[in-house]
């Protein structure tokens, strides 16, 4: 327990740290900071995590060890509906008119996007598997699941994914309220889920998976211009109600795996008869 307690603070200490005013102008410029940031909070969640769990603890008693196949192939198709939710506030952002997106580059060819894609997509799968969701799932949760109930497990381990996601959210100031706030949902609900994910047969790979294709359409593709992320491609809202159908749109991808994730129910015998 001691060692699931210290990785938990140093996990916490990491978050706090980036996000603090004080530490973008300690680094340097804007793009150190971001490279922090952006390759740092995994690196260092890996490193801490084979420091203090070299060996990551079993599942609890009400926990599915990582599936065979078939099932994994399931959650992996869960997730994919999940995403599909958790980024339909796109859709339906531009239906409305309620954002702007704007290219961040004027050499914005499907071309560049490819080759960085080519690289970036496997780091984010990479480092999302290894180093987010070891560290959170992996160690963590399993490690909380041996002394407390699988809620509490749960909710540890998505507080600590929310300090850790707060420095692209809050780098240093609140931009914005309305930003912060749908963006503290969103992280929210995701944690959540990839704990339902990693729990209910998925480990760490559809777990990570599922993190990865997030980390890498917000950090390479498209994210909100009040992130610290610089992406092909930014959102500039109109307001409230565009955060709104973003918050919704993360608890409708909750909602998702909470629904489609569920436990394989035990197979019966149908033809045994009623015991003599």
């Amino acid at each position: 327990m001691i060692r699931t307690a210290l990785l938990t603070l140093l996990l916490i200490a990491v978050g706090v740290g980036l996000a603090l005013p004080s530490t973008g102008p300690w680094l340097g410029d804007v793009d150190t900071y971001l490279k922090v940031v952006l390759w740092g909070i995994p690196a260092s969640a890996l490193i801490l995590s084979l420091l203090l769990k070299p060996r990551l603890p079993r599942p609890g008693p009400e926990d599915q060890p990582p599936g065979p196949l078939p099932r994994r192939l399931v959650l992996i198709a869960v997730a994919a509906l999940a995403f599909a939710a958790d980024q339909s506030f796109l859709g339906v952002s531009d239906w409305t008119g309620w954002a702007t997106f704007t290219s961040s580059s004027q050499d914005q060819s499907l071309a560049k996007i490819g080759l960085t894609a080519a690289w970036a997509l496997p780091l984010c799968l990479i480092l999302s598997i290894w180093g987010w969701e070891r560290a959170l799932r992996g160690a963590l949760y399993t490690g909380w699941r041996r002394f407390f109930p699988r809620p509490a497990a749960i909710a540890v381990s998505a507080l600590v994914g929310l300090v850790l996601s707060l420095p692209p959210v809050i780098p240093g100031e609140v931009r914005s309220f309305a930003f912060v706030g749908a963006a503290l949902v969103t992280i929210l609900c995701r944690e959540i889920s990839l704990a339902l994910l990693f729990s209910r047969g998925g480990g760490l790979l559809v777990a990570g998976l599922y993190r990865g294709a997030l980390f890498f359409v917000e950090a390479f593709l498209v994210h909100d211009w009040y992130s610290l992320y610089f992406p092909a491609y930014s959102y500039v809202t109109s307001g409230t109600p565009f955060y709104v159908v973003r918050a919704a749109s993360a608890v409708l991808s909750l909602v998702v795996v909470a629904a489609l994730a569920r436990p394989p129910r035990p197979s019966q015998n149908l033809d045994s008869g009623p015991p003599a």
